[in-house]
This record gives structure tokens, sequence and C-alpha cells, in this order.
């Protein structure tokens, strides 16, 4: 078993990896995740030189949106690139989304762009494409704080970061282009130009730190990083690290989802015996109708229901919420006690729609076993119908049901949306339909990811409990 059990969990490893891959590449190719949108680098609007899109770059950096998928390339920019790009998108006579494509490859170049902006600036004289150089550099020059992209910083970034800030806002003010008149486009380009001699060595890389960035400063790498540190990124909707989120929700989901579910098997299974003992009979096909009945009826009518006459009408239970919104004077059985009286509702609605098909699955699984040629050596023997059944017949009857057990793990993490929704409480569920609404790919990486190791994690759980219930399997 322990050998067995080695194997499943080295096998796990490359499952991980094929799933994380498949999610990168949804990440990459998903429309709206930051791509295009973008205005063009220029717009001149009585006499002013207008752009934004300083929350989109931050956005993208966060993301990693902004690089390159394999190889960064950017190190080897070059001016005459740049001015192309440069034309492109001012140029009126194109189609719009070439232009745009234009603009926003200038906008992933970023800060490797600088220097080449500013030769630029020397290699032209139409008044439109300078103040469109000029317009970009007061962009891609600006720096991005770990703190803008939801990062801890430590007490000795912190000065690094506010001299960051201290040059942003400079930028911001004072290298502004704010008309297109001659003598500002020359005052801000030999601004620009000493700007950037003061600082010129931040572009000047060695050999090694070329080839770091060429290989290291991409989407691919960026991601693979990430995922081994269990750095899931930080949420743009809930400015908070991803991975605080999923386990401060997922305490809300197992608690709805767990209770949910040893409720659902304590009463299926006894059920589903009891249907198969009693197979045929007039209260075992009323059972199964009524089964049948709250199996059809759908979640979201039956938590609106229970919601509206026990919460609303008769005031039984709590209307919405996983607990009370002050619990600070409560004692540790207190607090328990009122969770436990917030969930009544929805747990009901998670779990009698599962009744249905695991007392089936019992019922099923039990009728095939007690034909078998073990369960009539047992009656043979003298003994009681109550021992053959629960000792010899039920243990192996219930294989099916255990499959299904495989399946539930992941309902832990991934939660209930519609329940959730209705009763508003704030579980994974809820937190995943907001990520996906709200486009914070980070949430939904997190949440898929934890996902699929849970889901092998059930399928290896229910590989162990065969054994343990059916003497006849064996994994040695």
């Amino acid at each position: 078993m322990t050998t067995y059990v080695l194997k499943r969990a080295l096998l796990m490893i490359p499952t991980i990896i094929g799933v994380s891959m498949v999610l990168w590449l949804l990440l990459t190719n998903t429309p709206g995740s930051g791509g295009g949108g973008t205005q063009d680098e220029a717009q001149s609007t009585k006499g002013k030189v207008t752009g934004g899109g300083e929350s989109q770059r931050i956005f993208r950096a966060q993301y990693n949106l902004d690089k390159p998928l394999f190889f960064n390339d950017y190190v080897d920019l070059t001016p005459e690139m740049i001015l192309e790009k440069i034309r492109t998108a001012i140029d009126k006579t194109l189609l719009f989304k070439d232009r745009n494509k234009a603009s926003d490859k200038l906008r992933d170049w970023g800060y490797f762009a600088v220097p080449h902006l500013v030769t630029c600036l020397g290699m032209t004289e139409d008044v439109n494409e300078r103040g469109a150089l000029l317009n970009r550099l007061a962009k891609n020059a600006k720096r991005i704080t770990p703190a803008s992209m939801g990062k801890t910083v430590s007490p000795e970034d912190r000065q690094q970061n506010r001299e960051i800030q201290s040059e942003n806002d400079e930028i911001r003010t004072r290298f502004a282009l704010q008309s297109l008149e001659p003598a500002e486009l020359d005052e801000k380009t030999e601004m620009w130009r000493k700007w950037h001699q003061d600082r010129k060595e931040r572009w000047e890389w060695s050999a090694g730190e070329r080839r770091k960035i060429q290989w290291l400063n991409t989407k691919f790498a960026r991601y693979w990083a990430n995922l081994i540190r269990l750095d899931f990124g930080y949420s743009h909707l809930f400015r908070r690290p991803v991975l605080d989120l999923i386990f401060e929700r997922m305490r809300i989901s197992f608690a709805l989802a767990v209770t949910s579910l040893i409720l659902a098997y304590l009463i299926s299974i006894p059920l589903g015996i009891w249907s198969a003992t009693a197979h045929g009979s007039i209260p075992e096909r009323g059972v199964s109708i009524v089964l049948f009945m709250l199996y059809s009826l759908p979640s979201f009518f039956a938590a609106t229901l229970v919601l509206k006459y026990f919460g609303v009408e008769f005031k039984m239970i709590p209307v919405l919420g996983f607990e009370s919104d002050d619990t600070f004077p409560m004692t540790s059985w207190e607090h328990l006690k009122d969770i436990g009286w917030h969930i009544i509702g929805p747990v009901f609605c998670m779990t009698y729609a599962s009744l249905a098909a695991l007392s089936r699955y019992a019922k099923s699984g039990l009728l095939n076993v007690i034909r078998a040629d073990y369960v009539r050596t047992a009656r043979a023997k003298g003994l009681s119908e109550r021992v053959v059944i629960l000792k010899h017949a039920a243990r192996n009857g219930i294989i099916s049901v255990i499959t299904l057990l495989a399946t539930t793990l992941p309902i832990v993490i991934g939660g209930s949306v519609v329940i959730e929704s209705v009763f508003q409480i704030p579980g994974m569920g809820s937190l995943l339909l907001d990520a996906i609404f709200g486009n914070d790919f980070n949430i939904v990486i997190g949440v898929q990811m934890i996902t699929a190791v849970l889901t092998m994690i059930g399928i290896l759980f229910a590989d162990i409990l065969y054994a343990v219930v059916d003497p006849r399997i064996s994994y040695s």
C-alpha cells in the first residue's frame, strides 16, 4: 500500500504541471486580460496632449502580461524600431487596430524603451512624432514600485520605494507635455536628455544581466517562479494576497461543504441499504418518489424558499451571512453555535439534492452484491439477515458511493456559487464568481490549481478506501 501511495503521489507531479500549463495558456490568451483598449500616443485636443493607461500598465506588470512569452528581446531594441511604432501609432490613415497594436507594443516595451525614445527625439523634426515620443517617455520612464503591485515590502525597500515615487511624481508634473508648440517641445526634449544622462547606467547591462533578462524576465519564467513559491499574486479586486484570501474563504466553504457531505452520507447510505432490502415495496417506492422530487428541485429555488419562509416570514433561522456581525464578545462555544445556527439553511439546500443520487448508488451497488455467492453462503451458515447485509454485503456494495466521494473534495474549495450568492455567504463560490466577473486572473488560477490538487487527493483517498472496505482489493 505504501509503495502504491508513493507512486500515485509522484504521478501527481506531471498532472499538476499539465494543469498549470493549461491555466497559463488560458491566462495569456484570455480576451480582456489587459491587452488592447489603449489610445493613440498623441491626441491633440485644443493644444493639449493627453494620454492615460498608468493603472493598466501596473495591472499588466502585476500579471506579467507586458513581457514576452519565452524569450525577452526587449534588451535588443533599437531607436529605429521605436520610431517605426510611434509613426504607426499616430498615423490616422491606418486602421485603428494597427495603430492600437503599435501603441500596445510601445507600452509593453516599458522601461527598456526609454533610452531609445530619448535618442529618437533627435531623429525627427515632425511635431506630432516628437509630441508622441515625449508623451510616451512620460509613461514608460515611470517605474513601478512593489507596493503598487500589492507585494509586501521590507523596511529596507521602503526608502527605495519613496525615491521611485518621488521620481514618478516629478515626471508626472515637470515632464508632462502640455502642447505641441516648438518651444515647449525643445524644452521638454532637453529636459529628457539631461534626465537620461544622469541615469544612463540603469540601461548598461553586463552580458550576464542580459542573459538573465532574456530568459527569466518572461511570462513563462515568471509564472513558474511564482507557482513554485506558491505565490498566486495579489488580488486587484480585494487588494490582498490571493493565497490569504483563499485560505480565509476556504474555512467558510469547508464548514458548509463538510457538514453537508457528512449529513448526506449519514442519511443516504442507511437509506440506500434499506431501499435495497425493501426493494419493490410500497414504502420504498414512496421514498424514491420523494427523493427524486427533491433532486429535481433547483437549489436556487429551494434556497429562495428557505430564505423567504424560514428566514423572513417565520424568523426561524438567520436571514443572511455566515456568522453574526459582532462575534468578539462570544466565547468559542457561543461562536460555534452562532455559525451552526447561520448555516442551517445553506447546509439543507446543499444536502437534499445529494440524497437521491447517493442513496440510488448505494441501493444499486447493494442489489448487485446481495445476489453474490458469498452472501448466499453467509445466509446458509444461519447468520441473521442483519449481519449478512451489514457485515458481508454492505461493505462491498458501497464501492460506487466511495467513487463519488473522490469527486467531493474539490467542493470544499469550489464552494457553492448559487447557495453562497443567495445567502450572501463570503465563501469560495462567491470569491470565484467575483474574480470571474472582475477579471481577477490570479484568484481564478489559485482556485483552479488548489481544486486540481484536491481532486487528485480525493481520487487517491478513494483508492485507499476501496482496500479498506473490500478485502479483495489489494495494492501490494
